[in-house]
C-alpha cells in the first residue's frame, strides 16, 4: 500500500472545517497532521463536537510551521480575507480554499464543469454553496445556448451563516420563520457569473433548518421540448450529481455529498422551473473540498465521500 498523503485543515472549528475534517478521519488514503484552529487551539475536538469519534484536539501549530512541514495538501477553511495572507506561505503544498478569497484568481473548483482543469492545477478555488447549486441547476442548458435569463432563489439552512453569532443563525430570529437577505447584491452572483458565462438574477434565504441548500431556476428558454434529456447527458456520468423527475427536497441531500436535480416544469410561456438541492456543508463545502482533493492527489474521485 502506497504511502498516506499527507494534509492539513487550517481553519478547522468552523462549520465547514469540522465536516471537512470528519470526512477526512474517514479517508484511507490521506494522514490529517493537523487541525488547525487560532481560536479553539489546544481543546480537544469533542469541546464543540461531542459525537466526535476520537481523542484529538486542535493544533497549537502555527500556519508558518505548517508550512515548513511540506505536507501534500492543505485546505483553507478560513473566514473570507484570511486565505489570501497565507497563501504565499505553502507554495510546497497544494491548497484547496474554501473561502471567497481566490475564487476570482485560481482554479475553479467545480468538477462537473471544469475537472480537466483541476487535475492539472496546484491551487483551487472551492465555490460557494449558492454557486454550485446555481452552476449544476442551469449549466446543462447554458452551454446548450438555450438560457436567454436565469433567476435563481435560495434556500439555505442557517449553518451557511457561521458560527459567530449574527442575524442569520438567531435561533429567535429563524424559529418557524425564513429570512431573505442580501436581496440582490448576494456575493456569489459574480461567481455564478462567471462560471456560467452569463448575467444572473438570485436571492437567497435563511431557513429554519442547521444544514441543506435549495437553489430553484427559473429560466427562460428558447424552444421546448424534453429538457430533462439535456441534464441526462451532461450528468449521466458524473459520481455525485443524480438527475430524477421529481423536485428534490432537503432530505435528499442531508448529511450527503451528493447534489440532486429535478423538477424540469414549463409553465408554457418560456419558462422552465428547474430545482437543484444540496447540503451547503457538503457538495456545498467539505464534500466539494474532498472531491477536489482526490482529484489533484490521485485518488478516485468519490474516495472518502458520502455519495
Amino acid at each position: 500500500m502506497p504511502p498516506r498523503k499527507t494534509v492539513a485543515v487550517l481553519g478547522a472549528s468552523g462549520y465547514a472545517g469540522l465536516e471537512l475534517a470528519r470526512l477526512l478521519r474517514g479517508h484511507a488514503g490521506v494522514e490529517v497532521v493537523a487541525l488547525q484552529s487560532e481560536s479553539s487551539a489546544g481543546q480537544p475536538v469533542r469541546s464543540i463536537a461531542p459525537d466526535w469519534p476520537g481523542e484529538e484536539a486542535f493544533s497549537r501549530e502555527t500556519p508558518e510551521g505548517l508550512a515548513k512541514l511540506g505536507l501534500d495538501l492543505v485546505f483553507f477553511a478560513t473566514g473570507d480575507g484570511i486565505a489570501r495572507s497565507l497563501a504565499p506561505a505553502f507554495t510546497k503544498s497544494k491548497v484547496v480554499d474554501l473561502s471567497r478569497d481566490w475564487r476570482a484568481d485560481w482554479v475553479y473548483g467545480l468538477p462537473e464543469m471544469f475537472r480537466g482543469r483541476i487535475i492539472e492545477a496546484d491551487a483551487i478555488a472551492n465555490p460557494g454553496c449558492y454557486a454550485t447549486a446555481c452552476a449544476l441547476a442551469a449549466w446543462p442548458l447554458v452551454r446548450e445556448g438555450l438560457v436567454e435569463r436565469v433567476v435563481f432563489d435560495g434556500k439555505s439552512g442557517y449553518s451557511g451563516a457561521g458560527r459567530r453569532p449574527n442575524e442569520r443563525n438567531n435561533p429567535e430570529a429563524l424559529s418557524e420563520n425564513v429570512l431573505p437577505y442580501h436581496l440582490s447584491k448576494h456575493a456569489h452572483v459574480a461567481e455564478i457569473e462567471k462560471a456560467l458565462g452569463m448575467r444572473v438574477h438570485f436571492t437567497p434565504h435563511v431557513v429554519d433548518a442547521f444544514r441543506g441548500m435549495l437553489v430553484t431556476a427559473h429560466m427562460f428558454v428558447r424552444g421546448s421540448g424534453d429538457f430533462r434529456e439535456f441534464y441526462r447527458d451532461a450528468y449521466s456520468a458524473e459520481p455525485v450529481v443524480r438527475v430524477q423527475d421529481k423536485p428534490p427536497d432537503f432530505r435528499d441531500v442531508r448529511g450527503s455529498d451528493r447534489a440532486v436535480i429535478g423538477g424540469f416544469e414549463e409553465d408554457g410561456r418560456g419558462r422552465l422551473v428547474v430545482v437543484c438541492a444540496i447540503d451547503n456543508l457538503g457538495k456545498g463545502a467539505a464534500g466539494q473540498a474532498v472531491q477536489n482533493m482526490n482529484l489533484l492527489l490521485g485518488f478516485p474521485e468519490t474516495q472518502g465521500l458520502r455519495v
